[in-house]
């Protein structure tokens, strides 16, 4: 109401008022999904855990010795793509964190 009283329209209350405010508190949420997304399904359709497992597969079937290497490569893979795309999300949400809304809590 105070900024429909300023004189800004509907879409300008929206978007100066309200969108700052839910994008600034759902980002944590956000975060979650996205890790949530990233490991039940594939990254953009270029990177599939389906396709990464077959290549470790056929890599410990062609050479026993390299089964746990390749394992662990994979592993490590998704571990890289999700801490690089939580820190990416963290890294937004400090920039766009209220002032002062840590100490209240």
């Amino acid at each position: 109401m105070a900024a429909r009283a300023l004189g800004l329209s509907a879409f300008g209350t929206i978007r100066y008022v309200l969108l700052p405010q839910a994008l600034r508190l759902s980002l944590a949420g956000w975060g979650n999904e996205f890790a949530v997304v990233l490991k039940d399904t594939t990254l953009a359709y270029a990177i599939g855990v389906v396709e990464v497992m077959q290549k470790a597969r056929f890599i410990s079937s062609r050479e026993f010795p390299l089964t746990f290497p390749a394992y662990v490569t994979v592993a490590i893979l998704f571990l890289f793509l999700t801490y690089a795309g939580l820190f990416l999300l963290g890294k937004i949400e400090k920039r766009l964190r209220i002032p002062g809304l840590e100490a209240r809590r």
